[in-house]
């Protein structure tokens, strides 16, 4: 889809044009989001097959991954329209894309640790504060490593998604596509 104007459209159009490029947001970054999820989870389950976990227990959590996913990346669309990242001509972005990085960093790291809260209550018998508090098994380093994944892939993401609200959609696409 291109980014043509919307200003010649109706008011059903520009609603319509809205919808499909939010629509075109959320799976491109459920996508994203998922992949990175879902390698997270299976590296971590790789290694806890070494343990005795079941196979079974590895399906359950890639699958929370992939809902993970879709929630993180409906609260990135919704978090960009409601206080999108402040782009001037001349000024730095970093900034900026890292204060917003960090808000999605915490987001992201309260839905993993609910996410292990829940596996840990459905699979293993644990309460879920137990599970709940497996997220880096509650070492101040490993919480702050996990952050730092995370942040390089909210990063990431958020850095594309800037240059094409700067740059447009066709240029940015014939950038890294050479189309």
């Amino acid at each position: 889809m291109s980014t043509h104007s919307t200003e010649s459209l109706s008011r059903w159009g520009k609603i319509n044009h809205g919808f499909i490029h939010e629509c075109k947001n959320f799976l491109v970054a459920t996508a994203y989001l998922g992949v990175w999820f879902y390698a997270i989870g299976l590296y971590g389950h790789t290694q806890l097959l070494h343990y005795g976990v079941s196979e079974a227990d590895a399906v359950f959590s890639i699958s929370v991954a992939l809902i993970k996913a879709a929630i993180v990346a409906k609260f990135l669309i919704t978090v960009e329209m409601l206080l999108p990242i402040k782009v001037q001509e001349g000024k730095a972005i970093l900034g900026a894309l890292l204060g917003h990085t960090v808000i999605y960093v915490v987001l992201v790291m309260i839905l993993h640790a609910n996410a292990l809260g829940l596996e840990g209550y459905l699979l293993h018998g644990k309460t879920f504060m137990e599970g709940f508090k497996e997220l880096g098994h509650a070492q101040p380093k490993n919480l702050m490593m996990i952050a730092i994944i995370y942040g390089l892939i909210i990063l990431h993401y958020l850095t594309y998604f800037t240059l094409e609200k700067i740059i447009g959609e066709e240029k940015l696409r014939k950038i890294f596509l050479g189309r």
